[in-house]
């Protein structure tokens, strides 16, 4: 199946007409989606498309309700314009956001605003059909608290952890499972088109859209939660390599002495430096009778995680301050490798452990600063997400919109 509007299921007449056709719609959406209310002689100059033509298609893309008419705008010199929007409620998006213990539900209007959020906790992601229909039930949860119809959404957007084969929507890592591919798979359970890609990848796509990435040519994003994961902006394109497998961050070799990764190999920088060490890390101190306000949690026999970290690093608690300084000096020294090799201009730490602000930022700087050349390194920014655990979830949204404006 195509990702595709509605009014595209529309469009009949010869293939090369209805081609034609729809790539003219697609420029109008596009430049309307990106850019927010506009008049049609502004479409006209960024289109490429004579001015009849561009008003006879926002006639029809008004009949066809995709679009709205926002009335007179400003005069900038002139006749006041009419001023014309994307309809927000013509379609929607959903966006899901798989970790390891962790999912979160959103469903986005067209004006890229969440109008339905739901996150399920302790929910351990197994690759078993299990999980699938637990994520199965709670989408259709969604759609049904909203009374939204099945035909009214455009696709639903995946991001997950692991190795992600995006273009033919298998995760080799994690519900690898079914032989069709999980894409295949998820949407003939919901009767949806899907688009799933890796956690760190769909961040740098919400950086990208929506955040500190924007305008900007060469980005590393950083995924610091349970894991490590990296999206790299390169040359202002999203960098996916060969089989859409780069990024591995968090498995380049710190320590060839060290600890048995996940991965199966020895040494990884996850075994230093994620956000599941660090957890380890404080458990441990804390039952070697270590002060924390973070012991009560384990004494209520309850499992300490990220947001406990977070929000007791930014209360003061100065044994988690301290562990997380040990994992941001590694994390340094693993990006003064990136920073050597790609010179970026900015470097943007998202994910969980984002939520920390100056208390990993300023140990990684700490460590870029001792082992990176200085030159180099001080081209460099390092800065936190403003969207922070949100750029992957509305990453999902962007790499649903960016597949169903394409123009080919």
């Amino acid at each position: 199946m195509e990702l595709q509007f509605l009014y595209e299921k529309e469009l009949k007449g010869a293939l090369n007409t209805v081609k034609r056709k729809k790539e003219q719609y697609r420029r109008i959406m596009q430049h309307l989606y990106y850019n927010g209310d506009v008049s049609i002689a502004d479409l006209v100059k960024s289109v490429n498309i004579s001015q009849p033509l561009v008003a006879s298609l926002v006639d029809d893309l008004l009949a066809y309700g995709a679009i709205l008419d926002k009335g007179i705008g400003k005069s900038i010199g002139g006749r006041r314009p009419n001023l014309y929007c994307v309809n927000p409620s013509y379609q929607y998006v959903i966006g899901v956001e798989i970790n390891l213990y962790v999912f979160t539900i959103a469903i986005f209007d067209l004006s890229n605003k969440i109008i339905y959020r739901k996150e399920y906790r302790e929910c351990k992601l197994t690759n078993t059909e299990d999980y699938v229909q637990g994520l199965v039930r709670k989408v259709k949860l969604g759609l049904s608290e909203l009374s939204i119809s099945k035909d009214k959404i455009l696709a639903l957007g995946l991001s997950m952890p692991g190795l992600v084969d995006s273009n033919n929507g298998i995760n080799h890592t994690h519900l690898s499972f079914p032989k069709e591919g999980l894409s295949t798979y998820l949407g003939d359970k919901l009767g949806l088109l899907i688009r799933i890609e890796n956690d760190a990848r769909t961040m740098a796509l919400g950086e990208i859209a929506f955040g500190k990435a924007k305008d900007k040519k060469n980005v590393l994003c950083l995924n610091l939660s349970n894991g490590i994961g990296l999206g790299m902006i390169l040359n202002g394109e999203l960098h996916t390599g060969k089989n859409g497998f780069s990024g591995e961050f968090g498995h380049i070799l710190i320590d060839p002495e060290g600890q048995l990764c996940t991965c199966g190999k020895i040494g990884c920088l996850e075994t230093l430096a994620s956000g599941k060490v660090l957890i380890d890390r404080i458990k441990k101190g804390i039952q070697e009778g270590q002060q924390s306000i973070l012991a009560n949690i384990l004494k209520e026999g309850k499992r300490i995680n990220l947001n406990n970290i977070v929000e007791a690093v930014n209360s003061g608690d100065q044994f988690a301050i301290d562990q997380l300084s040990k994992v941001a000096e590694y994390l340094g020294k693993g990006l003064v490798t990136l920073i050597h090799l790609l010179n970026p201009e900015t470097i943007i730490i998202g994910g969980k452990l984002a939520g920390t602000g100056k208390y990993i930022i300023d140990p990684i700087n700490t460590a870029i600063n001792k082992y990176a050349m200085e030159k180099i390194s001080s081209e460099t920014d390092l800065v936190s997400s403003d969207l922070q655990d949100d750029a992957a979830l509305m990453g999902t949204m962007e790499n649903v919109m960016k597949q169903v404006l394409n123009i080919d």
